[in-house]
Protein backbone atom coordinates (compact mmCIF):
# COMPACT_ATOMS: atom_id res chain seq x y z
CA UNK A 1 0.00 0.00 0.00
CA UNK A 2 1.38 3.36 -0.78
CA UNK A 3 0.40 6.88 1.33
CA UNK A 4 -0.14 10.00 -0.55
CA UNK A 5 -0.46 13.29 1.23
CA UNK A 6 -3.74 15.12 -0.40
CA UNK A 7 -5.02 18.61 0.52
CA UNK A 8 -8.03 20.59 1.13
CA UNK A 9 -7.54 24.45 1.01
CA UNK A 10 -10.27 26.95 0.22
CA UNK A 11 -11.94 30.07 2.40
CA UNK A 12 -13.23 29.51 6.16
CA UNK A 13 -16.81 28.00 6.15
CA UNK A 14 -16.58 25.94 2.85
CA UNK A 15 -17.19 22.89 4.35
CA UNK A 16 -13.64 21.35 3.95
CA UNK A 17 -13.71 19.64 7.26
CA UNK A 18 -17.64 18.57 6.76
CA UNK A 19 -16.25 17.16 3.17
CA UNK A 20 -13.28 14.98 5.33
CA UNK A 21 -15.62 14.09 8.26
CA UNK A 22 -18.36 13.14 5.58
CA UNK A 23 -15.62 10.86 3.87
CA UNK A 24 -13.65 8.97 6.21
CA UNK A 25 -16.21 9.12 8.89
CA UNK A 26 -19.77 8.80 7.25
CA UNK A 27 -20.77 11.23 9.76
CA UNK A 28 -22.04 15.16 9.15
CA UNK A 29 -23.33 18.43 11.58
CA UNK A 30 -24.23 21.38 11.31
CA UNK A 31 -22.05 22.76 14.22
CA UNK A 32 -19.54 24.97 12.67
CA UNK A 33 -15.77 24.32 14.02
CA UNK A 34 -13.00 26.42 12.84
CA UNK A 35 -9.74 24.78 11.97
CA UNK A 36 -7.02 25.86 13.67
CA UNK A 37 -3.20 25.47 11.59
CA UNK A 38 -4.01 21.96 9.97
CA UNK A 39 -6.08 18.62 10.80
CA UNK A 40 -4.51 15.32 9.01
CA UNK A 41 -7.38 12.64 8.49
CA UNK A 42 -6.79 9.24 6.79
CA UNK A 43 -8.60 7.08 4.65
CA UNK A 44 -7.71 3.90 2.59
CA UNK A 45 -9.45 3.51 -0.80
CA UNK A 46 -8.99 1.56 -3.94
CA UNK A 47 -7.93 2.90 -7.35
CA UNK A 48 -7.90 0.22 -9.37
CA UNK A 49 -5.77 -2.45 -8.37
CA UNK A 50 -3.84 0.09 -6.12
CA UNK A 51 -4.85 0.57 -2.52
CA UNK A 52 -3.70 4.15 -1.54
CA UNK A 53 -3.79 5.51 2.27
CA UNK A 54 -4.62 8.69 1.69
CA UNK A 55 -3.06 11.26 4.09
CA UNK A 56 -6.06 14.22 4.06
CA UNK A 57 -4.47 17.80 5.18
CA UNK A 58 -7.61 19.85 5.74
CA UNK A 59 -5.57 23.35 6.42
CA UNK A 60 -7.12 25.99 7.92
CA UNK A 61 -9.51 28.16 5.75
CA UNK A 62 -7.94 31.81 5.28
CA UNK A 63 -9.21 34.94 4.10
CA UNK A 64 -7.97 36.23 0.63
CA UNK A 65 -5.27 38.43 2.32
CA UNK A 66 -3.66 35.57 4.76
CA UNK A 67 -0.92 33.50 3.83
CA UNK A 68 -1.05 29.72 4.50
CA UNK A 69 2.65 28.51 5.66
CA UNK A 70 4.31 27.01 2.74
CA UNK A 71 5.37 24.04 5.25
CA UNK A 72 1.65 22.44 4.96
CA UNK A 73 2.07 22.05 0.98
CA UNK A 74 5.45 20.51 0.75
CA UNK A 75 5.12 16.87 0.08
CA UNK A 76 1.67 16.82 -1.63
CA UNK A 77 0.47 14.92 -4.26
CA UNK A 78 -2.58 16.21 -4.82
CA UNK A 79 -4.99 19.16 -4.18
CA UNK A 80 -8.70 20.38 -3.77
CA UNK A 81 -9.68 23.98 -3.74
CA UNK A 82 -13.27 23.93 -1.94
CA UNK A 83 -15.49 27.03 -2.45
CA UNK A 84 -18.92 27.34 -0.54
CA UNK A 85 -21.44 27.62 -3.99
CA UNK A 86 -23.60 30.13 -1.91
CA UNK A 87 -21.05 32.97 -1.05
CA UNK A 88 -19.69 34.53 -3.70
CA UNK A 89 -16.58 35.76 -1.84
CA UNK A 90 -15.34 32.13 -1.41
CA UNK A 91 -15.29 32.16 -5.68
CA UNK A 92 -14.57 35.64 -6.77
CA UNK A 93 -11.13 35.24 -6.98
CA UNK A 94 -10.76 31.58 -7.10
CA UNK A 95 -7.74 32.01 -10.43
CA UNK A 96 -5.43 33.84 -8.19
CA UNK A 97 -6.61 32.09 -5.09
CA UNK A 98 -5.24 28.46 -7.09
CA UNK A 99 -2.68 29.87 -8.38
CA UNK A 100 -1.33 30.43 -4.88
CA UNK A 101 -1.70 26.41 -4.23
CA UNK A 102 -0.33 25.58 -7.37
CA UNK A 103 2.75 27.80 -6.74
CA UNK A 104 2.87 26.86 -2.98
CA UNK A 105 2.83 22.91 -3.62
CA UNK A 106 4.29 22.88 -7.31
CA UNK A 107 1.21 20.71 -8.21
CA UNK A 108 -0.03 21.53 -11.92
CA UNK A 109 -3.49 20.48 -11.45
CA UNK A 110 -5.86 21.36 -8.66
CA UNK A 111 -9.30 19.68 -8.41
CA UNK A 112 -12.05 22.68 -7.87
CA UNK A 113 -15.24 21.32 -6.06
CA UNK A 114 -17.88 23.64 -5.38
CA UNK A 115 -19.70 22.74 -1.94
CA UNK A 116 -22.97 23.33 -0.78
CA UNK A 117 -25.17 22.48 -3.84
CA UNK A 118 -28.07 21.53 -1.34
CA UNK A 119 -28.56 25.55 -0.86
CA UNK A 120 -28.98 26.20 -4.25
CA UNK A 121 -31.18 25.51 -6.98
CA UNK A 122 -29.78 23.47 -10.61
CA UNK A 123 -30.87 26.49 -12.33
CA UNK A 124 -28.98 29.01 -9.39
CA UNK A 125 -25.96 26.77 -9.85
CA UNK A 126 -25.77 26.51 -13.67
CA UNK A 127 -25.46 29.84 -14.22
CA UNK A 128 -23.01 30.15 -11.26
CA UNK A 129 -20.98 27.85 -12.96
CA UNK A 130 -20.72 29.97 -16.15
CA UNK A 131 -19.27 32.69 -14.20
CA UNK A 132 -16.05 31.24 -12.28
CA UNK A 133 -13.33 31.76 -13.87
CA UNK A 134 -11.94 28.36 -13.77
CA UNK A 135 -13.39 24.41 -15.04
CA UNK A 136 -15.25 23.11 -11.57
CA UNK A 137 -14.66 19.80 -11.38
CA UNK A 138 -17.46 18.73 -9.13
CA UNK A 139 -20.52 19.92 -6.90
CA UNK A 140 -20.99 18.96 -3.86
CA UNK A 141 -23.21 18.40 -0.77
CA UNK A 142 -21.38 17.02 2.61
CA UNK A 143 -24.86 17.42 3.98
CA UNK A 144 -26.77 15.09 1.59
CA UNK A 145 -23.27 13.13 0.62
CA UNK A 146 -23.43 14.23 -2.92
CA UNK A 147 -20.56 13.33 -5.16
CA UNK A 148 -18.54 13.15 -2.03
CA UNK A 149 -17.01 9.93 -2.74
CA UNK A 150 -16.13 11.15 -5.93
CA UNK A 151 -14.53 14.34 -5.03
CA UNK A 152 -12.25 12.31 -2.99
CA UNK A 153 -11.39 9.08 -6.10
CA UNK A 154 -11.04 12.51 -7.95
CA UNK A 155 -8.60 13.48 -5.92
CA UNK A 156 -6.98 9.80 -5.01
CA UNK A 157 -6.57 9.54 -8.67
CA UNK A 158 -4.87 12.38 -9.14
CA UNK A 159 -2.39 11.58 -6.23
CA UNK A 160 -1.09 8.32 -8.62
CA UNK A 161 0.26 10.94 -11.59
Amino acid sequence: MIAKKVLLVGNFGVGKTSLIRRFVLSEFSEDYISTIGVRVSSKIVKVGNEEIKLLIWDVAGTNDDEKIPKAYFLGASAAMYVFDLSREETYVNLKNQIEVVQELSGLKNITVVGNKKDLLTSNEIDHLIKTISVPVNLITSAKENENVEDAFTILAKQSLN
